[in-house]
């Protein structure tokens, strides 16, 4: 039953909400949601064989009472996307490897949400004895059953609210991860306006919230700008790739600290991701680009030779 409503919507089920359960600040895309919830993400720290047990507290927003059913599943990131999620589907659940929506109970099916008023939902997650350390997931969360939730069908604003849950089983964990490519998306600008195109792959055990910072030097090998990596805080789920994209911009071709920045430029990207051992490992990787103001070159030639013509000419007419 969720297989075909996640199949009839492309299987996408936006998490914004994740982003906060993974150290970023959420940017809420969906926002017809007619659901309140709490918490809006979850991190917690469990051994194999720990039975933990919590509750979740909704509410409805809208003015008309509905019922909505529960569901549980994991989530993976969607391709090359830091920061976002997708819901998996029944066949991509039974292959998950760090999925952890089996090890939780409800203890309800269905819930009858009135308007303002709150609504407890309590869970119980059973860790395996047997599970490796690592990190896992799962997301509780409701669909309508005015959109035929029980059915099969729905409207796509209408996947109401719910809770990303991280499971952090053990208490050491990998935290590894590879650049595998820093570059700016063209060789030549005319103007100072460079997107800066960041790969990373987490090799690790758990999620990693990549940062840093971006240096920009001129052909004088001053330093003209200096930009934050991922400044959105975007993360990537354990055995994920990720791609990022870093903005420069400025009006004309002087810095605020007055330098120059035409010709050559050199880009220099220093990145940490370890938040057990912050500073022990660090990404780092060189770019080069050009800034050529043609229109402006072009621009100052043909004044330089307008001036040069007059000049000339007016020494023809004096020798005359």
């Amino acid at each position: 039953m969720i297989l075909k409503i996640l199949k009839e919507y492309n299987r996408i089920f936006l998490l914004p909400i994740i982003l906060l359960c993974l150290g970023a600040t959420p940017i809420l895309a969906q926002s017809a949601l007619s659901i309140g919830v709490s918490p809006t993400s979850k991190v917690i720290k469990v051994s194999p064989g720990d039975v933990f047990s919590d509750e979740i507290v909704f509410w409805n927003l809208s003015e008309t009472a509905d019922t909505y059913y529960i569901y549980i599943r994991g989530f993976r990131q969607i391709e090359n996307q830091p920061g976002t999620a997708i819901i998996l589907t029944d066949e991509e659940e039974s292959k998950a490897l760090y999925s952890a929506s089996k090890w939780i109970t409800v203890d309800k099916e269905s819930m009858y949400l009135e308007p303002n008023k709150n609504t407890k939902l309590r869970y119980t997650i059973n860790v395996p004895r047997d599970i490796t350390n690592g990190e896992y997931n799962a997301q509780i969360f409701l669909i309508s059953e005015s959109e035929g939730g029980a059915q099969g069908t729905m409207t796509f604003a209408n996947l109401a609210a719910g809770t990303p849950i991280l499971l952090q089983v053990g208490d050491e964990f990998v935290e590894n991860a590879e650049l595998l490519r820093f570059m700016a998306d063209k060789k030549t600008y005319e103007r100072v306006n460079v997107d800066f195109l960041t790969q990373i792959k987490n090799l690790g055990d758990t999620h990693i919230t990549p940062a840093g910072e971006i240096v920009i030097e001129n052909i004088f090998k001053q330093e003209v700008a200096r930009i934050p990596f991922n400044r959105n805080r975007q993360s990537l789920l354990r055995d994920n790739l990720g791609n990022y994209i870093d903005n420069w911009s400025q009006s004309g071709y002087i810095s605020p600290a007055k330098m120059l920045t035409i010709g050559p430029m050199k880009a220099k990207l220093l990145v940490t991701y370890r938040s057990m051992q912050p500073g022990f490992a660090t990404l780092s990787a060189e770019t080069t680009f050009w800034i050529i103001p043609w229109k402006l070159i072009i621009a100052i030639c043909v004044v330089l030779l307008t001036g040069i013509i007059i000049f000339v000419s007016k020494k023809k007419i004096q020798r005359r």
